[in-house]
């Protein structure tokens, strides 16, 4: 069963910031394979994380099959509470964006045009990989964005520094 998220005081998930860089690392591990491999066990490998993104934005973060899997490591390594949190719904939008890139790629490859699929596994793989080597997150950036064109309060100065059992 996943474990709860921590919340804020508005109700909102809040999860420790090493999440989504390890999440983006094996997301960059299997895209990357499937970019190696390709074929039939490549387009297999682009459908599990087609999955992990849609569990991640349809159930929420506490689901991830990453973030469990973090969390288990997390706890097993005795790595302690996080250096910081933040909150969910940048993160999940970014899992929303790679889940509609990994759909286009696995409807290019339906459709048989490979070639057009891969790079769109390639621009998802770019992505995850520019989170995990640099903790730049393109999808979070963009949600925050979308928030201050709708004119909400919560931006990247929500970040809580304060060490958190999150």
């Amino acid at each position: 069963m996943a474990s709860q998220l921590a919340r804020d005081a508005d109700g909102r998930g809040r999860i420790d910031v090493r999440g989504p860089r390890f999440g983006a690392t094996v997301t960059t591990v299997v895209l990357g394979a499937a970019l190696v491999v390709q074929g039939g066990v490549g387009v297999g490998l682009v459908a599990w994380q087609w999955l992990a993104f849609a569990i991640s934005t349809v159930f929420g973060l506490a689901w991830s099959p990453y973030g469990n899997l973090f969390r288990f490591l997390k706890r097993r390594l005795d790595l302690g509470a996080p250096p910081a949190t933040e909150p969910e719904g940048p993160p999940r939008f970014a899992q929303a964006c790679g889940l509609a890139v990994s759909t286009v790629a696995l409807v290019l490859f339906a459709l048989g045009a490979a070639t057009a699929g891969w790079v769109a596994v390639a621009v998802v793989l770019a992505l995850s990989a520019l989170l995990a080597t640099t903790g730049i997150c393109v999808g979070c950036e963009l949600h925050l964005v979308g928030q201050r064109l709708r004119g909400g309060r919560r931006g990247r100065s929500d970040l809580d520094t304060e060490r958190s059992a999150a």
